[in-house]
């Protein structure tokens, strides 16, 4: 094991040492956990950080001066030539955990069966390496933040314990080197967000927003877990590396063979391209097409699961019942992001239709969300619409092929989204309210937390010179040239186009309506809000430093973590495309033949048409929401007028596209009606069953005490009055007199030799 593999181990059981240590101790550590577990995630970071450092800048040399595409230009297609393929650097540990059937000796003829060997092992490349950096930074940040956010709440300690106990699976599950060790961290994600989205149980909203979000993400876990059967049962392993690298050749095309009567399999080769055999029957190792579709359907059912994709997106905007830095740790970190991960890191296994679907999938996902945001009140329910949109845009950058570019937007979106989230905690902090139209001119008295909200604001609208503008280009840049290959499926490109321009659109209604403008909550003296508090705007004030320092750290990435390397020079770097993007092309899993001219022009497309998008987005906000300046004329666009010319849409989106009204009549109702039938089946049928079998048992239990007490009783009564009685006769005779014993003794002795006597004269 190197140096490094022990340093990602360490990084990823530091947070389980300080959940451990906050569980058994949370009594006497009181609020000092907090500190434990801080300290522990910033220990995590460290170590990160060496790692990503010596992984990038001195292990792989030559990472960022090169991509793992294929770029064959005229002369290369011309003579047939073929770019170098490489598979990039990886530190990797094991140790096996679970070893089942080695040692059985065999039947004759048979061969020796290799067993099941399940291990605790690692695999750091360069995607684990970014995403750890990504989640310590973030979830360091958020740790800072809750201090002085949870300052207040009764469960403090709790709150912290569970934190760590999040960080621990998000870590594990990033490092993961087979899919049963993911499976186990995906489900210990999904038990910690349950924990903290339903952290204020006593409250109804919060236990229901959390047993939402469990029972969704079972029935994603569900297909998962089909999915993953099926490659075990087909390949035989359960490391995805081997996985990964057994059903494509070097040039990242699946080992596809078409039978003549046109069945299609997959055979699985190794490196070598040789063909690896079963080593019990010895015949070749295949999979069936059908099957590798199913387990790619599968497992993605997962993933849209855990990151909220169509049709399972309806508990993500639930889970802001809890408290905002939790929202912040699964919207920017960890639970949403689990999903895109696992997508990316099984890229492979995706057969071409599994990735259509995936495209298709994120593309309806971003529509529906974004047309819900546009309408939402609550700041917050904004800003979860706007991270299941902006899933959706990574789902599709993968689905069309952009593995790098879908994985490139998840990160710079952790950054910004991260920075929103506890922004609107300390908005809410500052005015204890999440209802927009009860808000406006805060930025006055809110100016850190207004200016870096503007900043993420800035950067999911794709703004340039921010970093979402950079990620969501290379989205689009891929389903440009996607589509220019398949005209058929131009919708592929006219979602995200018109889900980028609702974007900037709705964030910047949300900004204008928060920051910009008069306050709309009355004057002081007109009723007072829940806390008790005459105005909330007069009471209103900057959070403390230890909130606001998290805001500003994390501003700095929002803007320069997409920078290409033209902004950022790097000597011996080439500074055609985003340093970060170049990061994660290095360990691109799927090699694609890409003309040069074609993914130039698709870039500049994709420039231009970001640049339009945000102008559009951004205007249309500015015309219905922004402030009305002094030197322009009366503003003719009005929210309220566009609502009541088109009530229909207003109250269809309003309700968000009646989702849950519609999952309620078709499985919530149909639900609760069975059980009220199983309810009424049990206490009629079966309680009715067992109750007569019961009043049967009792009739006969009494006859039985009947004849008991009438014969047996009576009996042995009689019995015992009998012997009672020749007793007290026989007491008689005992007088306790010495002269009567002699006088018995001598009529006895008298009688013994009178019957002797009587005896012998026969």
């Amino acid at each position: 094991m190197s140096w490094q593999s022990r340093l990602y181990v360490a990084a990823i059981l530091i947070p389980l040492a300080a959940f451990v240590v906050q569980l058994l101790a949370t009594r006497r550590l009181g609020r000092a956990g907090a500190w434990i577990a801080t300290a522990a995630i910033g220990f995590s970071l460290l170590l990160s950080t060496i790692g990503f450092v010596d992984y990038f800048f001195v292990e792989a040399e030559g990472v960022l001066a090169s991509h793992a595409h294929i770029i064959r230009d005229d002369k290369s297609a011309s003579t047939g030539e073929k770019a170098a393929v490489h598979h990039p650097l990886a530190w990797k540990a094991s140790l096996d955990w679970i070893v089942l059937g080695q040692g059985i000796i065999p039947r004759e003829g048979q061969s020796a069966s290799p067993g099941l060997v399940i291990p605790l092992a690692v695999h750091i490349d360069n995607l684990a390496a970014i995403m750890f950096l990504m989640v310590t930074f973030i979830a360091t940040l958020i740790h800072i933040y809750s201090i002085g956010y949870m300052h207040h709440d009764p469960g403090y300690p709790r709150f912290f314990m569970f934190l760590s106990l999040f960080c621990f699976s998000m870590l594990g599950l990033v490092a993961s080197a087979n899919v049963f060790m993911v499976f186990v961290f995906w489900e210990l994600v999904g038990v910690c967000s349950y924990f903290l989205i339903g952290f204020h149980y006593q409250e109804k909203k919060s236990a229901e927003a959390a047993n939402k979000a469990f029972i969704v993400n079972r029935i994603g876990d569900v297909g998962m877990l089909v999915g993953l059967g099926l490659l075990w049962t087909s390949l035989g392993t359960f490391d995805m590396a081997e996985i990964n690298r057994t059903i494509r050749n070097p040039e990242g095309q699946l080992n596809l063979n078409v039978s003549d009567s046109g069945k299609r399999t997959v055979h699985l080769r190794d490196d070598a391209g040789m063909a690896l055999s079963d080593p019990v029957s010895g015949k070749a190792r295949q999979i069936p097409f059908w099957a590798l579709t199913l387990a790619g359907l599968g497992i993605f059912a997962g993933c849209v699961g855990k990151s909220a994709q169509f049709p399972l997106h309806v508990w993500l905007p639930d889970a802001m019942a809890g408290p905002t830095p939790v929202s912040a740790l699964i919207h920017a970190a960890t639970m949403v992001a689990a999903g895109v991960y696992l997508v990316g890191r099984f890229f492979p296994i995706f057969t071409p239709d599994v990735l259509l679907y995936i495209a298709y999938t994120g593309g309806i996902t971003l529509f529906i969300a974004a047309t819900i945001a546009t309408v939402q009140t609550d700041y917050k329910k904004v800003l979860a619409y706007s991270t299941v949109s902006q899933l959706g845009f990574m789902m599709l950058g993968l689905g069309v092929g952009g593995w790098a570019a879908g994985l490139f937007h998840l990160i710079t979106h952790a950054f910004f989204k991260a920075l929103l989230f506890l922004g609107a905690g300390s908005v809410y902090h500052a005015v204890h309210t999440y209802e927009m139209p009860r808000l406006g001119g805060l930025r006055k008295k809110l100016p850190v937390t207004a200016w870096t909200m503007l900043v993420g604001t800035l950067a999911i609208s794709g703004v340039p010179l921010f970093s979402g503008f950079y990620s969501k280009d290379a989205i689009l840049a891929s389903s440009i040239y996607f589509v220019g290959l398949n005209p058929k499926h131009a919708l592929l490109l006219i979602l995200p186009v018109v889900g980028s321009a609702l974007t900037a659109f709705y964030m910047f209604r949300m900004w204008f309506l928060v920051f910009e403008g008069t306050y709309r909550g009355g004057q002081v003296g007109e009723g007072i809000d829940q806390h008790g508090l005459p105005d909330a705007y007069e009471h209103a004030h900057e959070s403390p430093r230890i909130m606001a320092w998290p805001l500003i750290l994390l501003a700095i990435p929002s803007v320069v973590i997409g920078w290409p390397v033209t902004l950022l020079p790097i000597p011996g770097i080439e500074a055609s495309k985003p340093l970060l993007e170049r990061m994660l092309e290095f360990g691109e899993p799927m090699v694609r033949l890409v003309e040069v001219e074609s993914a130039h022009q698709a870039h500049l497309l994709a420039v231009g048409a970001s640049l339009l998008i945000a102008t559009a987005g951004i205007g249309l906000g500015l015309m219905y929401y922004g402030p009305q300046l002094r030197y322009l004329p009366k503003r003719r666009f009005a929210a309220s007028t566009a609502a009541n010319k088109l009530p229909w849409l207003y109250r269809f989106l309003l309700h968000k596209w009646y989702f849950d009204e519609t999952y309620h009549v078709l499985f919530v109702r149909p639900t609760l009606a069975f059980a009220r039938v199983a309810s009424g089946l049990d206490g009629r049928l079966i309680d009715g069953f067992v109750n007569a079998t019961a009043s049967v048992t009792v009739f006969l239990s009494r006859l039985e005490g009947v004849f008991d007490k009438l014969a047996v009783d009576y009996l042995v009564n009689q019995i015992a009055r009998g012997t009672y009685a020749l007793g007290d006769l026989g007491r008689g005779l005992q007088t306790g007199r010495l002269r009567n014993y002699l006088m018995f003794l001598a009529v006895a002795l008298v009688g013994l030799f009178a019957g002797v006597f009587a005896w012998v004269s026969r």
